[in-house]
């Protein structure tokens, strides 16, 4: 996309294609390991928007008793959020496409005859 959205760095859709027309095949081990890695990554994921969400609400809180380390806290997290530029929520979407495309990239792997 032109317009700097973070849709293109994602392709969890067309593995999802790719998986259910046959043509991503994965080893069945091969396949476990992939999806351990990106279930983990979907948890440190998970972390991040988790931060991000803790880190809006003290924005909005009102009052200015806040203690310096949850400020410096605050502050850091929106520096990381606009670094990424939501590309931590859009992972939350993705992930989960990647690990469905490459369980049923085993499955097509298991269906495919060996040579």
């Amino acid at each position: 996309m032109a317009d700097g959205s973070t849709r293109e760095r994602f392709a969890g859709d067309l593995f999802l294609d790719l998986a259910d027309k046959g043509w991503l095949v994965v080893e069945p081990g091969e396949a476990e390991r992939v999806v351990a890695e990106l279930l983990r990554t979907l948890d440190v994921v998970r972390s991040r928007v988790r931060r991000l969400e803790v880190s809006r609400r003290l924005r909005e809180a009102p009052g200015e008793d806040v203690a310096p380390d949850v400020a410096q806290f605050a502050v850091d997290t929106v520096f990381a959020e606009q670094v990424t530029a939501g590309t931590w929520e859009r992972a939350l979407v993705e992930l989960p496409k990647y690990v469905e495309a490459f369980r049923i990239a085993a499955r097509n792997a298991e269906r495919t005859p060996r040579r």
